[in-house]
């Protein structure tokens, strides 16, 4: 629910006030598919991190590839970067005033995104929301 209360808080701060900075549908269409992929991310992050040493998963201390978040991150560590992420992701489209440079940027972070819950997901972690 806090999730969902600092999305909404950030949205309303980033909200375009110009007509030129104005979104277009593709551009909300596009923001609210990265951000999917980005919390569908870090949902299957923190599946790898709860999982990592029971018996049903082996782990290597270069489990984690973000470098961000080093080799094996605490889950306070992967909520911290992921609402940088999410938070980053909104403001670098509220920030960008070109239409074309908007959808580059929000489409680059989709594709991008989506290739990590690919990997995720075929890696055999799951959609625990309990993140």
């Amino acid at each position: 629910m806090r999730l969902l209360f600092v999305l909404g808080l950030v949205s309303t701060t980033l909200a375009p006030r110009s007509v030129a900075q104005r979104w277009e549908p593709e551009h909300v269409v596009l923001a609210t598919t990265s951000t999917t992929f980005i919390l569908l991310d870090w949902i299957t992050t923190a599946d790898a991190i709860r999982r990592c040493g029971q018996n049903d998963v082996i782990c290597t201390p270069s489990t984690e590839q973000n470098p961000l978040l080093g080799p094996s991150p605490s889950l306070t560590t992967l909520r911290a970067w992921s609402l940088l992420g999410l938070s980053g992701n909104l403001a670098a489209g509220a920030l960008l005033k070109r239409r074309w440079m908007r959808t580059a940027w929000f489409a680059g972070v989709t594709v991008l995104e989506f290739a990590m819950v690919q990997h995720n997901v075929r890696a055999g972690l799951h959609l625990n929301l309990s993140f």
